[in-house]
């Protein structure tokens, strides 16, 4: 049996532990609303370090080059069809499988970070590129299916590649996990020694996607994740509005529904969930087009475009009755709106910028 030899340097080492930690840290954190800014870190700390990596593999560092790998892809079906047995062969580094798997993970890793910063952007109006909301909101729903299908593809692809890694380990008695550690496998006659500067490069890589992951860590809000949504002022923007609606309940972004819905609504100020809540008619006329220029149609809100889309042909009259609201609460039950939450549309328990007509994923506070 052949002597293990170093291949793989500090350098890839760290670089590997780091990518796995991230890209679980930004999954884990894929479905909680109020932590969207650390997911987004984490996806822009993934972006870093892929960066570096693809840079890596053309620095002639032999079992890292991206030449080695594509010189492997050709042997994927040989080695397949002859995984349980010896016949496969031996390969210095990667072997042909987890050498297309290393191609095709990056490409994965580059599609769904850029993906996630245009959904960002676009969706959320916030980071790099939170121009593109005002004039790309049409692409979010497209922007949002693509992210999610390019992350679940990368998630099968670990998947399948943490199953390979297992059995290869079972049946081959492969060390590939403890040469990820070491650094040292067999398969080759010979250490990789760096040049000079392939471990300046290294210093670079690696010190800088630590400093980076700190400054995230104490420096969450940046001007990575800057927030470009700007608050209303009900009472500036339509004094009718804010002093008639206000005075009852909560004065709602008319964003939340549709011109028809306000339209429905406005037509039936004497019969308002129960109350009659009828103005004179100027100022009816006042609050109506307020309402109506406002509307869903005319914002570039995550919260209206979904409304929107998941509207079909009823016409709500309460935000609380729209398919979209339904959804993203369906795992609040009646019993806990009714002992922590108060009333269905008392949205400031959860919300605590909808005073200033902001529904932000970061400010949500959970009571379940």
């Amino acid at each position: 049996m052949k002597e293990k030899k170093k291949i793989w340097s500090i350098y890839t080492r760290i670089f590997h532990i780091m990518l796995i930690t991230s890209v679980v840290t930004a999954y884990l954190l894929i479905e909680k609303e109020n932590q969207l800014t650390s997911h987004v870190l984490a996806g822009y700390l993934v972006a870093l370090l892929i960066s570096y990596r693809i840079i890596w593999g053309f620095l002639s560092v032999k079992c890292s080059q991206h030449q080695d790998l594509l010189r492997k892809i050709p042997d994927v079906p040989r080695y397949f069809l002859n995984y349980f047995n010896k016949e496969r062969g031996e390969y210095m580094g990667h072997n042909p499988a987890s050498a297309l798997y290393v191609l095709l993970i990056m490409n994965l890793l580059i599609l769904v970070t850029v993906s996630g910063s245009l959904l960002y952007g676009i969706q959320e109006n916030s980071g790099i590129f939170a121009s593109l909301n005002k004039n790309y909101s049409d692409w979010m729903l497209f922007t949002e299916s693509f992210h999610k299908i390019t992350t679940t593809v990368l998630l099968i692809f670990i998947i399948s590649h943490i199953t390979g890694v297992i059995l290869n380990l079972i049946f081959n008695g492969s060390d590939v996990i403890l040469g990820m550690a070491t650094g040292k496998r067999r398969g080759t006659d010979f250490d990789v020694i760096l040049l000079p500067i392939q471990h300046l490069f290294g210093v670079v890589w690696i010190v800088s996607a630590l400093s980076l992951a700190a400054y995230f860590y104490e420096n969450p809000d940046n001007i990575l994740t800057e927030d470009k949504n700007e608050r209303i002022d009900f009472r500036s923007e339509s004094y009718e509005t804010s002093s008639s609606c206000g005075s009852c309940h909560l004065v709602y972004p008319a964003y939340l529904l549709p011109e028809k819905s306000w339209s429905k609504m406005m037509d039936n100020l004497e019969h308002h969930f129960g109350k009659d809540a009828s103005l004179p008619e100027e100022e009816t006329q006042i609050v109506r087009e307020y309402l109506m220029n406002n509307a869903a149609e005319h914002s570039t809100k995550e919260a209206a475009l979904k409304i929107l889309d998941r509207m079909k042909d009823n016409v709500p009259l309460a935000i609380t009755h729209t398919n979209y609201w339904v959804e993203r609460h369906k795992d609040i039950t009646k019993e806990q709106f009714a002992a922590d939450y108060g009333i269905k549309s008392d949205c400031r328990t959860c919300h605590k910028t909808i005073r200033d007509g902001l529904i932000q994923d970061t400010e949500i506070k959970f009571k379940y």
